[in-house]
């Protein structure tokens, strides 16, 4: 392996000899993950990579992943969305595609670029479930009837957005299965007298009573890191200490107005917080794994691991 290739992950457990071979060896493994453009199979990562060292189910702790984390955080902000193939429907939509050629059943992704972040999970149930994801989200714009705040040209643009996307599932009613996720504080202007949290649970709650023949599947949004999380995370690593549970930060976790709206209609919430933290805090680095690229938009490589986690709580 050449000395270049050591800057995607780095590591200060290298020891002479059969030690120093197996540190290698790893963050060759882990730089292979972190470039992948498609799901690979799960015994592809490490033993406990990335979310699978928080199973609540089976105990999982690699030793070997203390002191690695991929992408490292100069890296994650160059990383881009997982690739998929858009086809424009009208001037506002253009869903992006990927997943099986001959699928099974065919799902929707609906969001905001909160969604967007999670299709490395959903390419793992494509992969496993044999699913074709058309993933229709886009940046700034809520799946709701609410009025955005984000200002022009999201003000004229998010409501034909979803004026598209609701014309598109009516013409594609073999869509059953709609994943919805969205950054909880979204821009939002509620009218008088109203907050900004009940304008989103409205606006959502309303959208999704629209769809009475579709199984809604709520996604909570992950938490939010401190935005000087990152800068210990490169101390870390520039001293070459341990990852595991280190730059921890509260867990504050907004209110999520989707997964209200989602209680409110019948619909499924899944929840996985517990694979982001603990009872009191959360992590930036789980099992060798960075988790977010900024302060609330997840890495690709640690979107996958939560892949597994999604399969066994979708039905």
């Amino acid at each position: 392996m050449r000395a270049h290739s050591d800057a995607r992950v780095r590591s200060g457990a290298a020891r002479p000899g059969a030690g120093l071979w197996r540190a290698r060896a790893l963050a060759c493994a882990l730089l292979a993950l972190a470039a992948l453009s498609v799901p690979a199979p799960a015994e592809a990562a490490p033993r406990c990579f990335g979310a699978a060292s928080r199973d609540p189910e089976r105990r999982c702790f690699n030793p070997r992943l203390a002191r690695l984390v991929a992408p490292t955080p100069d890296e994650a902000l160059l990383n881009p969305n997982f690739p998929c193939r858009q086809h424009k429907i009208t001037e506002q939509l253009s869903p992006c595609t990927f997943g099986a050629t001959h699928p099974s059943a065919s799902v929707a992704l609906i969001g905001d670029s909160h969604a967007q972040h999670m299709r490395p999970a959903l390419a793992v149930l494509a992969r496993r479930r044999n699913w074709r994801v058309e993933d229709a989200s886009v940046p700034l714009c809520m799946f709701s009837t609410a009025t955005t705040g984000a200002g022009p040209p999201f003000d004229q643009r998010c409501p034909q957005w979803n004026a598209d996307v609701m014309a598109w599932l009516q013409n594609n009613p073999e869509i059953q299965t709609i994943f919805v996720a969205g950054k909880a504080e979204q821009f939002v202007k509620p009218v008088p007298g109203q907050s900004a949290h009940d304008a989103r649970v409205a606006g959502y709650t309303a959208r999704f009573s629209q769809l009475p023949d579709r199984n809604v599947i709520v996604i909570r949004d992950a938490p939010e890191e401190s935005v000087t999380t990152k800068d210990c995370v490169r101390r870390r690593i520039a001293h070459k200490r341990p990852l595991k549970g280190a730059c921890s930060y509260p867990r504050r976790l907004a209110r999520d107005p989707a997964a209200a709206a989602a209680r409110a209609t019948g619909q499924q919430t899944i929840d996985l917080t517990r694979q982001f933290c603990g009872p009191r805090r959360c992590y930036p680095v789980i099992g060798g794994a960075l988790v977010h690229k900024d302060t609330d938009h997840l890495t690709q490589v640690f979107a996958r691991t939560l892949g597994p986690f999604l399969d066994r709580a979708a039905p």
